[in-house]
Parts: structure tokens; C-alpha cells; sequence
């Protein structure tokens, strides 16, 4: 289970920097930055020449990644820095100049990749995952139904990995106070984030719930929102279950968590993009919906999805660390810069979903970031029944 997302600067389903990391700049490790454009919906100045009297060659809005595209230079005073955007999912852009005090580096440990990231991602089978009797190869035939639920928005998630949080081993508690091991003070906020992660030692814990509190455990990849669920990359999607209750309530009786976990769901434009995946399939669209988020960043019209150990999409990493299987198919990520109002460095406004619909409140993603929209459905059988994800598949 996920105890918060990303999105807290991302939501960032983006991670938060590492303070004790070093910041390299370098192609392969570039310095990094945040744009600083607060109460600013229309987004601040990036100028032509490092000069607030030259022409703008565009504004960026506050939260936007930006790398580092050349020497600083100083001009009356002030320094400007060249940048270009640094999120996979933007085009990087003209070089042009902000200046420097409106920037906020992002820190980083200066890692690529992590062993981890070899392990088999292959998206589970349908037969694998499907609880009804028999082989199941296909949920399209006649025997099934796609309702549509609404549109989601999506982040990614993965598991921490001490290989990028590196630093002093620390204690690991559990809930009782005992030490069940030995682990970066970074990474285990990293696990407190992402709710599970893998220390170098190879020891995997899960966040208990209460700051510094942790459990060990033994599966595969991680715990889901509970009923024995798991999660499986490219399979498993974090939602609220609260919301999106309020969309099937006419579908499943008593819609509710207990009853909702484990829905098999599918994504059209997944399937339509004929994304490649670990394994060498395509991948055919269903999702699990067996996890959760913190109820302020996943919202009724927010998803996020399972990548194992790839990459989130957290635009303030280098692109290598930023990529997985769905992002490089076209299923592009939230980043904090799609909320367009924020008042403190970290402190976003959003929109009232109704009002956000109604086009009345269109500061925040579901009007600056409509490209990015998934449809997702439910699927039934001809009944009328949820079909449902096994719990050990």
C-alpha cells in the first residue's frame, strides 16, 4: 500500500530530493532545478539573452523541471541560468535564460541505474491474473462487459531502492521498537513514500503506517491495500476507493473498499498505443485495481500505476531515471507543473472536480493537462459480476 504519492512535489508521484545527495552537472548528471513562479498562472519570465530587459521566449509555471543548458552569465547584478525543460514527456525547447534566484536545485544522487531494475517485469497473463474458473485468454468477447467508470489522470510508482538513496545505515524499526535492520535515513523516507522499497542488503521493507515505523516482508514485489492483495508491475493501479465508489455505486451493491479492491479495470488508450512490454508482448489494456494513495493526491479522477522497480516519471531525476515501458508508449505522467497556481514552493491549489468541469476552475490539470486523460472501465461479466484479480496469481 502506498502511503503517499509521487505527486507531493509531483505530486510528484515525483520523489522528493535527496538532501544529503550531491549535485553533479555533467550531460549524464545535469544540475537540475524547480522553477519558483508562485500565485503566477500565466508563469513567469524565460528570457531570450540573460537580461530581464530582453525579449521572453516563454514562461514557464512554477514546479516545472528545468535542466541547466550551458554557463551562467551575470547581468546588472543578477545571474541568469540557461535551461531547457527536463521532463521526458516535454519537448526540452529553445535554450533561454531564467534568473537564478527563481530556481530551486534539485538534488540527487549522482546513480543511473540500479541492479533491481533487471528483474523480470513481464506484465502478468490474463490467465494469471483473472479469478474465474477456466483459461481465460481474452475479456473481449461476448461474455463480458467495459463500463465506463470516468476519466483518470495518471502518476507512476515503483519501489524505493537504497542504490539511489545511498547514505549512513541507520536503525530500521518495526512498530514494537525492535531494530529489524540496517538502512539509509534516505532511503527509508523513500519507503515512507513510495510503501515499500529494497535496502542494499537485499532486506525489503514495508512503511507500518507511523513515521519510522516499518515491517519486513517476503513477496515478490509488495503489498496491496490489504485483503492479501499484491502489487504487479504494469499491472496494479493505486485508486481511491471512496471516488471512484461514487461512480459505480449503480454496479456493485455496497461499493465500498472491501467491495471494490481487486476490480479488473481497463485502459483503452493503453491497448490502442500497442505499447511493448518486458516479455516482448504488447500490452492488451487491464489493470488491477488492488492499491491505494494518500487520499489527497489520489483523487476520484487520479491513478497511480505500478512500474516495479522503473522509472516514476519524476521530472527532478535525469531522463534515464525517469523512464519506463508506459511513459516511452506514450501514456505520459502528471508532473507538478500541470497545477498552474501554487502558493508556497510546495503548496498547490486545485480545482473542485465540478467546477473543474464545468470549465470554471481550469488552473489545475484537468484543464491544462486534458491530452493526458485516460478512460477507465470496469469490466463485468454478461451479468452483471466484477470480475476480479486473483490475490496470489
Amino acid at each position: 500500500m502506498r502511503s503517499v504519492t509521487w505527486l507531493t512535489i509531483l505530486f510528484l508521484g515525483f520523489c522528493t530530493p535527496e538532501s544529503s545527495s550531491v549535485q553533479a552537472d555533467s550531460p549524464v548528471f545535469p544540475e537540475i532545478y524547480k522553477g519558483r513562479c508562485l500565485n503566477n498562472a500565466g508563469g513567469c519570465p524565460c528570457y531570450s539573452e540573460p537580461d530581464a530587459s530582453a525579449s521572453i521566449r516563454r514562461t514557464y509555471p512554477h514546479a516545472q523541471s528545468l535542466r541547466k543548458a550551458g554557463a551562467e552569465k551575470e547581468k546588472d547584478g543578477k545571474v541568469y541560468v540557461p535551461v531547457v525543460r527536463n521532463a521526458v514527456i516535454a519537448q526540452p525547447g529553445d535554450v533561454c535564460y531564467v534568473e537564478k534566484d527563481h530556481l530551486i536545485s534539485m538534488k540527487y544522487s549522482p546513480v543511473l541505474e540500479s541492479k533491481l531494475q533487471q528483474l523480470d517485469h513481464t506484465p502478468l497473463t490474463l490467465d494469471q491474473l483473472v479469478d474465474l474458473p477456466g483459461k481465460v485468454d481474452s475479456l473481449s468477447g461476448e461474455g463480458f462487459q467495459h463500463i465506463q467508470v470516468r476519466k483518470v489522470w495518471p502518476t507512476y510508482y515503483h519501489l524505493a531502492m537504497e542504490e539511489f538513496h545511498p547514505g549512513q545505515k541507520v536503525p530500521v524499526r518495526n512498530p514494537a521498537g525492535k531494530t529489524i535492520g540496517y538502512a539509509s535515513q534516505d532511503f527509508q523516507e523513500q519507503v515512507r513514500w513510495e510503501g515499500s522499497g529494497v535496502a542494499l542488503d537485499g532486506k525489503k521493507y514495508h512503511y507500518a503506517g507511523r513515521p519510522g515505523q516499518y515491517n519486513n516482508y517476503n513477496l515478490r514485489w509488495g503489498h496491496g491495500a490489504g485483503y492479501n492483495y499484491q502489487v504487479f508491475p504494469y499491472r496494479t493501479i493505486a485508486v481511491s476507493f471512496p471516488g471512484l465508489c461514487k461512480s459505480l455505486r449503480s454496479r456493485i451493491k455496497n461499493c465500498a473498499k472491501r467491495t471494490l479492491i481487486g476490480l479488473m479495470v481497463y485502459i483503452p488508450e493503453v491497448a490502442e498505443k500497442n505499447i511493448q512490454m518486458p516479455g516482448g508482448k504488447t500490452h492488451d489494456g487491464y489493470f488491477c485495481i488492488t492499491d491505494t494513495g494518500s487520499p489527497y493526491y489520489i483523487r476520484e479522477d487520479r491513478i497511480d500505476m505500478f512500474v516495479g522497480t522503473h522509472g516514476g516519471g519524476n521530472p527532478y531525476l535525469p531522463e534515464k531515471r525517469q523512464r519506463n515501458h508506459l511513459i516511452d508508449g506514450g501514456i505520459a505522467n502528471l508532473v507538478p507543473s500541470d497545477w498552474k497556481i501554487w502558493t508556497t514552493d510546495t503548496k498547490r491549489v486545485w480545482c473542485d472536480v465540478e467546477a473543474a468541469m464545468r470549465g470554471d476552475c481550469t488552473h489545475d490539470y484537468r484543464n491544462t493537462a486534458k491530452e493526458k486523460a485516460l478512460t477507465l472501465k470496469a469490466v463485468f461479466t454478461k451479468d452483471g459480476r466484477p470480475v476480479r484479480c486473483r490475490k496470489n496469481p
